[in-house]
């Protein structure tokens, strides 16, 4: 159909759509210039269902074994859901379930108490596990914002400890020193007093 002016339209509106809808490396590392839509659809679909099998396991390890670490609650549950769908592309099930237990079990040692307080909510779903644990690490950040202002204010109050005046040195009794001022007597020797032996 490549005389046909309508088909060649929607043809290149396609491969456009392809083009905005994937990344541009992976875009150019499968699609020849030669290629129509379907040519284009089918390498990229190609690139998602060849291998399954490989696909499967490497997605699993990633899947089960994602953790939070660092990383906020949106960066870590927009990870995992990312991971979810790409199983879904490949046929496997994954169960809401299964998505918000692997979820909890990753959650860092700061979320352990909302952790537990997830089982309370009634007909847990995906976004009201993700909207209560973004109130938890709101709170948390506030708790410890203040923490470190109370820290401050209290070091600032408190003021350091007193600067302790160092040691001064003796003076050294065959070193020159300089006369007292005038008005003052000079230091005399101490009197010797005669021992009993010396007054027999």
């Amino acid at each position: 159909m490549v005389n046909d002016d309508e088909w060649m339209t929607i043809n290149a509106t396609l491969i456009r759509w392809f083009y905005a809808t994937i990344s541009k490396d992976l875009f150019h590392t499968v699609v020849s210039d030669e290629d129509d839509a379907h040519a284009v659809w089918t390498k990229l679909n190609g690139l998602f269902t060849d291998n399954k099998l490989q696909n499967k396991v490497f997605l699993h390890g990633e899947y089960f074994g994602c953790q939070q670490h660092d990383s906020s609650i949106d960066d870590y549950c927009m990870r995992l859901k990312k991971l979810s769908d790409e199983l879904r592309d490949l046929g496997e099930t994954v169960p809401d379930e299964l998505l918000l237990s692997t979820l909890t079990a990753g959650l860092n040692k700061d979320f352990g108490n909302a952790a537990s307080n997830l089982t309370l909510i009634p007909n847990p779903t995906l976004p009201k596990v993700v909207a209560y644990l973004k109130l938890e690490e709101r709170r948390m950040k506030m708790t410890r914002t203040r923490a470190t202002h109370t820290a401050l204010i209290a070091g600032t109050a408190c003021g350091g400890a007193p600067p302790t005046s160092a040691p001064q040195p003796r003076p050294d009794p065959g070193a020159y020193q300089s006369p007292p001022p005038p008005g003052f007597p000079l230091p005399q020797p101490p009197v010797q007093q005669p021992s009993p032996t010396d007054r027999r």
